[in-house]
């Protein structure tokens, strides 16, 4: 790269000959070309003798200290060029567009340069500036000596420096090989001379011109005129007309001074002289030139460029292609500081993932007033938004919104790490998944202490506190998720496992090193706006991750070679049925959980998703996704977090702040998307294997797709035989789910027998069942209608220990038989006689 202009060869042909077409060039009078000044002709002999004089000093070293004066120039010259390669690259701009490929994102550049081909620049900006800066420059070699005889003569006529000596190969040496433009002495000329013979022998005159035309300052930050003709007229350099052409060509000799911005009447007096160049040499006809001449200068862009702040999404790109996290940029350097020069000089064009109408919809969803909630905006500072959507199918940013005022703040909050709260508990699910539990698991949603010597910190054991603040009873993991309950979710992590829960979530998109200590299950771990979001895609994803990136091609403006493609970079990491019923638990959060009260007017869109809220509410976030997009909204105060409920006056929820963010964007970007509806969960029935033995039982379940986990109990049932199993035998569960079989040791407990007296029978006998007893019933006549159907007596009495498996008589009271007291007809079938005796 730093050896090659990278300039294409012109589909023009070369200046020398001239076209046919191309009128003859009329030469003046010899008094005409003077303008009839009487003093030139007294200085042109002075003129003349300087410039001989200055030949001579400059080749009189050689000539005076060697016999051999031609060779031994001829060896300097060769000494002097003899580290001569290659015209360096020019540093050109690169271009970074949103996915449209029209909408320009910023510019990168060290020289604000678009270089172009000699066959892009309209033939009459070539003549103009050929004619201003070195009229004969295919005709003559490295050094025009007559030029510099008439360039001298022409600055004595007009009293100023109008013309210079160095030809266009002289200036292109003098700007681009390093020599310092301020040393004048003999040994500076002579090397450029040398250089000058050096590139005229390795490039086209052509291949000069073009160059040159691309590496000339033109004021204003601008480089080459391919470049200032889009700066100042908003047009290609191929539609360039006379009067813009010459006015171009005559900033290059001093582009402050003749700057048209600033100094409009000097670049106007200067562009009419460029044109009065080219009538003089034959370039023009008069007529044409005065008709120019008339006009006046007419900028398209009359201010000066003042780069504008690009969005935090061009920051991110940069960043990643600088540091290349995934060895996806090698064509641009092997290093950091090789990708970074690539960026800023290499005249790259960049289409990224960025869907501009959605940063807009982002901006306006952080921006709008806060949504049903109460708040105090003169508490300062206000709490800040980032919004991120990741395309779900392969990873593609989207969008990607770091706080409501970048450009002003340029504060990181989109890719700076915040607790996420409950927000992550879908990867406590995945985990509990992987490890064979079943959604259909119940725990406790007690909140209080946990115990288990994992939870042990420096404060003493972890407290679980329920975000509404109440304990709950035993739960499913669905109901948990669908309201959010912490201690279901502090107890499920145990039986995950801590290190297995932190391993899944990277694997799932978490790239932050959180770790791995039981609150992470409640979202203490700090992850950042875009890992949540991308996290998520793997859920709406089926499972599949799909790493996210921001850049789709990369083409070198200079050829069109397009050195990079991005190819989407996904991997299944979670086994499908997981995350499918992990999404199924999302859909409940939005339709009737804690996120509900923002989707009353979402529309058709099925949606998914889990709110969170961080300890004392200093983040708050909805996560959620449609078929299409996984977004994350994060709502908090960066730098100094404070309790949100001091901006808002009460306590705030992610359902409350950000769910509703979350909806006014998502409303926007799904509008001219299709609805698409979730994929049904994948469920399979548990076959019911009590009373089986434990290799039958094991067989069964895992011919079913299921893992089997054994517990040896005591029971009065044969050894090895399956007495309990859980899930229960004909529900549903996601296949590889783990069924907790309690199998016989042959050995009956002890157990304490209930006490059932007063009981209704069928009662009665549901808890000596349970208990493990069996049950007898003797039905028994009784006055007492209150006792009729209820348990009168047993044997053995409440709180008698005996073995599990025996047999406990209950006494049932029944109604009196008609005519008598000797029994019931209907009871038993033994009284019916006794009742008529």
């Amino acid at each position: 790269m730093a050896d090659d202009p990278g300039i294409p060869p012109s589909t023009r042909p070369p200046h020398a000959p001239r076209p046919a077409t191309r009128p003859p060039r009329p030469r003046k009078p010899f008094t005409d070309r003077f303008a009839f000044k009487p003093i030139a002709l007294v200085l042109l002999l002075p003129v003349i003798l300087a410039s001989a004089g200055l030949s001579a000093l400059l080749l009189a070293p050689t000539f005076a200290t060697a016999a051999l004066g031609v060779h031994e120039l001829d060896r300097r010259l060769e000494e002097a060029g003899a580290d001569f390669t290659k015209i360096p690259r020019f540093p050109q701009r690169s271009v970074i567009y949103a996915s449209d490929e029209k909408t320009e994102l910023a510019r990168i550049f060290l020289d604000n340069r678009e270089i172009v081909g000699l066959g892009q620049i309209a033939p009459v900006a070539q003549d103009a500036v050929l004619a201003i800066e070195d009229a004969t420059f295919f005709e003559h070699g490295a050094v025009n000596w007559n030029g510099l005889i008439r360039a001298m003569a022409e600055n004595v006529r007009a009293g100023e420096v109008v013309q210079g000596g160095s030809t266009i190969t002289q200036q292109l040496v003098k700007n681009t090989l390093g020599l310092d433009p301020t040393d004048q002495t003999l040994e500076r000329k002579f090397q450029e001379l040398a250089l000058a013979l050096r590139v005229e022998e390795r490039y086209s005159k052509e291949r000069i011109f073009g160059m040159y035309l691309n590496q000339v300052y033109l004021g204003n930050g601008v480089y080459g005129i391919g470049t200032a003709s889009e700066f100042y007229f908003k047009k290609p350099a191929s539609e360039l007309n006379l009067a813009e052409a010459a006015l171009l060509a005559g900033m290059i000799r001093a582009p402050e001074y003749y700057d048209p911005i600033d100094r409009p009447k000097k670049a106007w007096l200067r562009r009419n002289d460029v044109i009065n160049r080219m009538v003089a040499i034959g370039m023009l006809s008069q007529a044409r030139a005065e008709k120019a001449k008339a006009t006046d200068i007419n900028l398209r862009n009359p201010k000066k460029y003042e780069p504008k702040v690009p969005p935090f999404f061009v920051t991110y790109m940069r960043d990643q292609i600088i540091t290349d996290p995934n060895g996806w940029y090698r064509k641009l350097g092997a290093t950091a500081a090789e990708r970074s020069r690539a960026l800023s000089e290499g005249g790259l064009e960049i289409v990224t993932t960025l869907e501009p109408d959605w940063q807009e919809a982002a901006e306006a969803s952080a921006n709008a007033p806060w949504a049903r909630t109460p708040y105090y905006p003169s508490y300062k500072p206000a709490p800040d938004v980032a919004i991120v959507s990741i395309q779900n199918d392969d990873g593609a940013i989207r969008t990607l919104l770091s706080g409501k005022n970048f450009p002003k703040d340029q504060k990181d909050v989109a890719t700076m790490p915040h607790q996420p709260g409950s927000a992550f508990k879908p990867f406590v699910l995945a985990s509990a998944f992987e490890a064979g539990i079943s959604p259909n698991a119940v725990y406790s949603g007690v909140q209080g202490v946990i115990s288990d010597e994992r939870c042990m910190g420096p404060e003493g054991p972890w407290n679980v506190i329920n975000a509404e603040g109440s304990s709950r009873g035993n739960m499913t993991l669905a109901a948990a998720t669908e309201d959010s309950v912490n201690a279901v979710f502090a107890r499920l992590i145990l039986d995950a496992g801590l290190d297995h829960t932190k391993q899944v979530a990277q694997r799932m998109g978490i790239t932050s090193d959180i770790d791995a200590v039981c609150s992470i299950a409640t979202g203490s771990e700090e992850v950042t706006p875009l890992e949540m979001a991308s996290g998520y895609q793997t859920i709406a994803n089926g499972g599949r991750h799909c790493r996210p990136y921001t850049v789709r091609t990369i083409t070198r403006s200079a050829t069109n070679e397009v050195i990079y493609e991005h190819e989407p970079q996904c991997y299944s990491v979670l086994n499908s049925a997981y995350a499918k019923e992990i999404m199924n638990m999302l859909v409940a959060v939005v339709e009737s959980g804690t996120a509900a009260s923002a989707f009353g007017s979402w529309g058709s869109w099925p949606v998914a998703g889990k709110t969170g809220t961080s300890d004392l509410n200093k983040n708050v976030w909805f996560v959620g996704f449609t078929r299409q997009l996984s977004t994350s909204v994060w709502v908090g105060s960066p730098g100094n977090p404070y309790e949100l409920q001091r901006y808002f006056g009460q306590d705030v929820f992610g359902g409350s702040i950000a769910a509703p963010i979350w909806v006014r964007y998502m409303q926007q970007v799904m509008s001219d998307l299709r609805a698409i509806p979730f994929p049904a969960p994948i469920r399979s029935g548990v076959p019911s294997v009590v009373g089986m033995t434990l290799p039958q039982a094991r067989a069964t379940l895992e011919q079913a797709r299921f893992r089997v986990d054994a517990e040896i109990v005591d029971s009065a049932q044969p050894e090895g035989i399956v007495v309990a199993q859980t899930p229960a035998g004909g529900s549903q569960t996601i296949p590889g789910s783990t069924v907790v079989l309690e199998v016989s040791n042959g050995v009956a407990p002890v157990v304490t027998v209930p006490n059932v007296i007063g009981m209704n029978a069928g009662v009665a006998r549901a808890a000596l069942a349970d208990a493990g007893l069996a049950v007898t019933v003797v039905e028994q006549p009784g006055p007492n209608e209150n006792n009729h159907g209820r348990v009168i007596a047993q044997s053995p009495q409440g709180g008698a220990e005996i073995l599990e498996g025996e047999v406990v008589t209950i006494t049932v009271a029944i109604p009196p038989a008609d005519g008598g007291n000797g029994g019931n007809g209907g009871g038993n079938g033994n009284g019916g006689g006794n009742g008529n005796g």
